[in-house]
């Protein structure tokens, strides 16, 4: 198999044995009646630095960044935010990364995302030994953010934080490098006499710390949450923080995509470099998939004007998936830029043909379960 071979039998995203993949995708690389054993694509798999996965994934960003994105308020919004990620049962790994566990045997690693919410755009992430520090693969995003083409030029960046990231020491980054920021802190970080009971008000953190505006608000259920922000109140009012706040769910809806649909922590490899090959592989396809879900979404829009639907529609991303997994190959190695075209124009189509309705402020009430099994059946494996 030639280097481009590998790459693209790595972005198919083998979640099968590695044999029946060979056999499956060989012929789609027009390779018909050429046999390639598991243990030899294991070696020449071996030949290719992870880097340049992640270096792949970096061209599907900066390929995003020339689409039209949607702003909110004349911001990009983003969140940062970590999980883990459940890893093979091997000695290497667990060496490498770490692990879980009453005896820390279970191999986890960490990662971490800057995900643009409005545009399903994964901007940068990262792997780390699960003893990483959030705040410290958080800043990484935040430099690679700044080195991002346009980024800054036509609208401002918006970054919003869960609980455990704020600190004085960080929110004084973010405002070394002008970086608008809304940060969920928990109760006691900003003194209540700092506050004086007020519902929106500048504090200072700390003795010589930054000054930040603290807003505080009621959830339904009565917890207070308390966020701290840079946006000026002349710009963002108390009352749209509610909203704002709560676009940062869209970062916890991605993570269970890449996890659960398009199988994140099903590898294919049982080496640190593989782990590594196949994370920033995911976030390749993950990218490139956004890209023709946002130009379905536009056409299932365009298509639908003034039908009196109940609701606006959108694409059913596993159905979308699962059509894309099966193409995404045969549209790559296209030589003709006029086929591949129409090959990707096919691919849309078929994506758009399956939709489901957007139901807004729907809210379910979340059951405790003991249920431990990892899939669900509402979440269907899409190959």
């Amino acid at each position: 198999m030639a280097f481009t071979d590998i790459i693209f039998f790595m972005l198919r995203m083998v979640r099968e044995s590695t044999q029946n993949a060979l056999e499956r995708a060989l012929p789609q690389l027009g390779k018909t009646g050429m046999h390639m054993s598991q243990q030899a694509f294991s070696a020449a798999r071996q030949k290719i630095k992870w880097e340049a996965l992640k270096e792949m994934f970096h061209a599907s960003v900066e390929g995003s960044l020339n689409e039209d994105m949607r702003p909110w308020r004349g911001y990009r919004i983003m969140a940062i935010d970590g999980t883990y990620i459940t890893l093979p049962s091997n000695a290497a790994l667990l060496e490498h990364f770490g692990g879980l566990g009453p005896e820390r045997t279970s191999a986890t690693a960490l990662a971490s995302l800057l995900y643009d919410l409005e545009n399903d755009v994964i901007l940068d992430a990262a792997i780390s030994p699960v003893s990483g520090n959030e705040r410290s693969l958080a800043e990484g995003h935040l430099r690679r953010l700044l080195e991002l083409p346009g980024i800054g030029s036509e609208r401002r960046e918006l970054v919003i934080f869960d609980r455990g990231y704020p600190s004085h020491r960080f929110v004084k980054s973010l405002q070394d490098k002008e970086i608008a920021f809304v940060i969920r802190a928990w109760k006691g970080f900003v003194p209540e006499r700092e506050m004086n009971d007020s519902r929106d008000c500048m504090v200072r953190l700390g003795k010589g710390g930054p000054h930040v505006r603290v807003v505080r608000l009621t959830l339904p259920t009565g917890e207070e949450e308390i966020l701290l922000t840079s946006l000026p109140q002349s710009e963002v009012e108390r009352g749209a923080f509610m909203e704002l706040y709560g676009k940062r769910w869209g970062i916890e809806t991605k993570y269970g995509e890449l996890k659960r649909k398009l199988e994140a922590e099903n590898f294919s490899g049982c080496l640190v470099d593989n782990v590594k090959q196949d994370f920033y592989a995911t976030m390749t396809v993950a990218n490139i998939l956004s890209s023709f879900v946002r130009e379905a979404d536009r056409n299932v829009k365009k298509a639908r004007e003034g039908s009196g639907n109940k609701y606006e529609y959108n694409v059913n991303v596993n159905h979308a998936i699962g059509v894309f997994k099966d193409q995404l190959i045969r549209v790559l190695v296209e030589d003709s830029a006029r086929v591949r075209g129409r090959l990707m124009s096919e691919l849309v189509g078929c994506m758009e043909r399956r939709v489901v309705p957007i139901r807004p402020d729907r809210k379910v009430a979340r059951k405790a379960s003991p249920r431990k099994a990892r899939f669900h059946r509402n979440h269907k494996s899409n190959c």
